[in-house]
């Protein structure tokens, strides 16, 4: 069983794109797209979730695009996911039996605080990457 699909992947990827370019300026889905290799058409629908739910905004016209509506520090990887997934939980089955609904209702919480960190957090995660990329000949 998945957690996460594509859908919430693919966010967290164009979100990286965003963020990296609003510090410039905003950025076309085009440019998205070939930054990332993944299709338009589904960065379109990731889009506009994201925007529908107040983490990014956009701009019509020659020099529009994507840009954050907030800052990363103020969006954490729980917003993000329960914008984009449809069920983001453990499990959607209730149960009339206490002990097993209170176990499952712990966790849920317990699942969700993994999540509960701000975007900024990608930061550390792409100077962790670049460590590795360190070559020396």
């Amino acid at each position: 069983m998945a957690v996460l699909s594509t859908k919430g992947i693919y966010g967290l990827l164009a979100l990286f794109e965003i963020m990296k370019a609003s510090e410039v300026s905003p950025i076309t889905i085009k440019e998205i797209s070939d930054k990332t290799g993944i299709s338009k058409n589904y960065f379109e629908q990731i889009l506009n979730s994201l925007r529908n739910a107040g983490i990014i905004s956009s701009i019509k016209g020659k020099n529009g695009g994507y840009f954050m509506a907030k800052s990363p520090d103020e969006i954490n990887f729980l917003d993000v996911f329960s914008a984009l997934e449809t069920n983001f939980m453990i499990s959607n089955i209730e149960t009339k039996n206490s002990v097993i609904a209170h176990f499952l209702e712990d966790c849920e919480v317990k699942f969700k605080g993994i999540f509960d960190m701000p975007l900024s957090k990608l930061n550390d995660f792409e100077d962790k990457s670049k460590e590795y990329l360190n070559f020396i000949i």
